[in-house]
């Protein structure tokens, strides 16, 4: 639908007729005049035809017949269409002002706006912006951002919704004139056209700088208590990096001093806040404090990569999420308008949150928890010794071949029965250590074939090696060989066939925790 009753074709056909009267009338006049005569001197409204006025007024009639309107009788601007025909008009005005000489309002104010909004002016311009004509003609009461709901005042409403009928009233007026244009000839017509446009012109002027004034002023001071997380974490960064420098050009530790640990408290506390608003991607918990960073850095003390590269990368992985985090903020605090207000549109700010919540949450599980830290630690440090004793394991952990998935179960199912799995077996199926399940009937007939089997072998370690290469697939040879070929040792089938069968009920049980489980002892 056209934006102002008349289509195109009936602009078109106005043109048209009105230039055929005038040459008509012209014709018609110049039959009574000799060949010889002089010109006839223009009238007022001729001249006003062949001026710069009239044709940008007859542009705007065009442009404004182009704008698309909606069956709620707003104009679409949310299409590209839509919104090069408003940006087109709303240019045409801007010219129309500068033409008809029209007073227009002072925008002064606009040196108080933020950085943001500064650069989408140019300076000494009117600059009519379709962002600010959207907003009129929409005229919600209210905002949410952060999930918190802002409410704009009655004066920002009133104003807008002004501004929209001035916009309305400006066309019907711009193309009523423009007709009297072509059709009256009246002599004092041009300076009652010019009348008509300029107050007309200066009342739309006067809406726009009313509405755009208190509108803008009223979302920085939105944007500003939404960004109030962020500046928040900022002034504890800075006072914390200030306590840094100071403390160290001391020579003094810092993890002695007990306002340091308060700072760093407090900004964890507010990036707990700010996770829980801004990740989108993640699931947002506010439930990951300092104790699991404290407890992060202790195992970094504490745990050599001989003993665990798995466990150490998830400590230091947590720590470099803070540190990532700290970084975020410094940059922020060069220029804070470079942060959107809704938190969640920002990708920097979202993926150092992801990073955050993903290391800081599995330190809550297992860093937090001695008991379940010392099983990573073990079962990290047995997997590590694996890869580098056999190749082709090493080769299947780095690729992640699907493969693992059977195997580690069963190397764990392995160290449940040498009695060195530290319960991490029973923690994933509590099922394992009832003889009535099927499960725990299972694991009955396991070590009854595994206790058998053993009797063949010279010593546990051989029979422990032995096992281990059928499980992880590594090609037998010489005296192993030999002896996998004895018809005697075909139990080994029978061990090999129930843990398979035991490995994909323990890591279906829990699924979702043992795949954390392994994310943390491979080290992913």
């Amino acid at each position: 639908m056209l934006g102002n009753g008349n289509t195109n074709e009936e602009l078109e056909e106005m043109f048209d007729e009105s230039e055929s009267n005038i040459l008509f009338e012209e014709e018609e006049r110049s039959g009574y005049r000799a060949a010889t005569a002089p010109a006839r001197p223009l009238t007022d409204i001729e001249e006003f035809r062949r001026s710069e006025e009239f044709y940008l007024l007859e542009q705007s009639v065009l442009a404004a017949a182009h704008l698309i309107q909606k069956a709620n009788s707003k104009f679409d601007l949310d299409t590209p269409e839509g919104q090069r025909a408003c940006k087109k008009y709303l240019r045409l005005i801007e010219r129309l002002q500068e033409g008809f000489k029209s007073h227009t309002a002072g925008r002064g104010y606009r040196a108080d706006f933020s950085k943001a909004y500064r650069i989408l002016y140019k300076e000494g311009a009117l600059c009519y912006l379709t962002e600010i004509l959207d907003s009129a003609q929409e005229a919600f009461p209210h905002l949410w951002v952060n999930g918190e709901k802002y409410e704009f005042s009655p004066e920002v409403l009133d104003a807008g919704r002004k501004l929209f009928l001035s916009f309305c009233r400006l066309q019907q007026i711009l193309k009523a004139a423009y007709s009297r244009a072509i059709q009256d000839n009246a002599a004092d017509s041009s300076s009652l056209i010019r009348f008509d446009v300029v107050r007309a012109l200066e009342e739309f002027d006067f809406a726009w700088v009313s509405f755009e004034q208190v509108y803008v002023t009223e979302l920085m001071y939105i944007e500003a208590d939404a960004r109030r997380y962020i500046t928040e974490a900022i002034e504890i960064e800075r006072d914390l990096k200030s306590l840094e420098v100071r403390e160290r050009a001391k020579g003094r530790i810092l993890i002695d001093i007990e306002e340091y640990h308060q700072h760093r408290s407090r900004l964890v506390r507010q990036m707990t806040s700010i996770n829980g608003v801004a990740n989108a991607e993640g699931k947002g918990r506010e439930d990951l404090t300092i104790d699991i960073l404290l407890a992060a850095e202790g195992i970094i003390r504490r745990i050599s990569p001989a003993q665990s590269r798995a466990v150490r990368n998830l400590a230091q992985s947590i720590r470099d999420a803070f540190t990532g985090f700290r970084e975020l903020l410094r940059r922020f605090d060069q220029n804070i308008e470079v942060v959107d207000p809704q938190l969640k549109n920002n990708p920097d700010l979202v993926e150092a949150l992801v990073r955050y919540e993903n290391s800081w949450e599995k330190g809550k599980s297992y860093f937090l928890d001695g008991r379940r830290c010392a099983q990573v630690i073990h079962i990290s440090q047995f997997l590590e010794g694996l890869c580098e004793k056999h190749p082709l394991f090493a080769e299947q952990v780095e690729c992640r071949d699907a493969a693992i998935f059977v195997t580690i179960p069963c190397l764990l199912l392995l160290k449940l029965l040498e009695g060195d799995d530290k319960d991490i077996c029973a923690f994933f199926l509590p099922e394992l250590l009832d003889p009535e399940e099927r499960c725990g009937r299972l694991l009955e007939e396991l070590r009854t074939w595994f206790t058998k089997c053993r009797t063949f072998f010279a010593s546990s370690f051989e029979y422990h090696n032995f096992l281990e290469k059928m499980i992880i697939g590594v090609t037998l040879a010489g005296p192993e060989l030999e002896l996998y070929r004895d018809e005697r040792v075909v139990p080994v089938d029978n061990v090999l066939n129930r843990m398979k069968q035991l490995s994909i009920e323990l890591q279906r049980n829990k699924p979702m925790e043992f795949n954390d489980f392994l994310d943390i002892v491979l080290g992913s």
